[in-house]
C-alpha cells in the first residue's frame, strides 16, 4: 500500500502503473472536496491531462491506493484486498 500521499506523492512510475492496471478514471476521487474545490467536474480532460493532475495534486487520486504484486486496487475495497494473494 502506498503510504501518505500528502506527505510524499507517489512517483510517476508507480502511479503509471495504477493507471495501466485499473485506468485513470479509476484513480480519480470525483466526489472528493479537493476535486470538487478544482472544479475538474465541468471539465473534459483526454486520459494524460487527467493522469497529469493526478500526478500534480494528489489530493484528487481515490486513496488508498494498494499494489500486492501484480493486483491493484484504488479506494476502500475489501473484496478486492482480500484477493490478494502471492502469484
Amino acid at each position: 500500500m502506498l503510504g501518505d500521499v500528502a506527505v510524499k506523492p507517489p512517483a510517476p512510475t508507480e502511479l503509471r502503473r495504477f493507471m495501466e492496471r485499473l485506468g485513470v478514471q479509476v484513480l480519480a476521487d470525483t466526489e472528493s472536496a479537493a476535486w470538487k474545490d478544482a472544479g475538474l467536474g465541468y471539465l473534459r480532460m483526454s486520459d494524460l491531462e487527467l493522469f497529469d493532475r493526478l500526478l500534480a495534486n494528489p489530493r484528487l487520486l481515490r486513496l488508498p491506493l494498494a499494489r500486492y504484486g501484480n493486483q491493484f486496487s484504488a479506494g476502500v475495497d475489501e473484496a478486492a484486498w482480500k484477493t490478494f494473494k502471492p502469484a
